[in-house]
């Protein structure tokens, strides 16, 4: 295992490019921002929903499409844990992060202090691929897996 120590600047830049995917993508997610995760996957980008393991979405154009066949009113909440990057070479690398997921409907009253009742959590993995690209780093594959969910 390297310390940061043993890294160069560019090297810790690019893990942190990396780190940054993973923590943007929830939040586009989570604000129904979907045209923006056009800025975090490759144009051949693949991504399977924890939900879905076994069924990856195939390019960029399809997993925005299927972000906004998403109900409007589903409200989500994606924590992002134990992120790790790995760099693989000087444009590609590997991660892997936990996540929990609280969803709700916007029609459930919300309550000042506590925000609205929620189902959940869900708590699963992604494993990630990195490359740089001509406009920066992108996630190339995300795969997601559910570990464990609450009643």
């Amino acid at each position: 295992m390297s310390t940061p120590a043993s890294f160069t600047v560019q090297q810790l830049a690019d893990i942190q490019a990396c780190y940054d995917l993973v923590v943007d993508c929830a939040q586009i997610i989570d604000e129904s921002r979907y045209e923006d995760l056009g800025l975090i996957f490759t144009e051949d980008g693949i991504f399977a929903r924890p939900t879905v393991p076994d069924e990856p979405i195939v390019s960029r154009a399809a997993i925005i499409a299927s972000f906004k066949k998403r109900p409007a009113n589903l409200v989500g909440q994606h924590l992002v844990l134990n992120i790790r990057v790995r760099l693989t070479g000087a444009d590609t690398a590997e991660g892997n992060s936990s996540i929990m997921l609280y969803l709700t409907e916007s029609e459930v009253p919300y309550e000042p202090g506590k925000g609205r009742k929620a189902r959940g959590p869900l708590l699963g993995v992604y494993k990630d691929l990195y490359v740089r690209t001509a406009d920066g780093w992108r996630i190339k594959d995300r795969r997601g897996r559910v570990t464990m969910y609450g009643g």
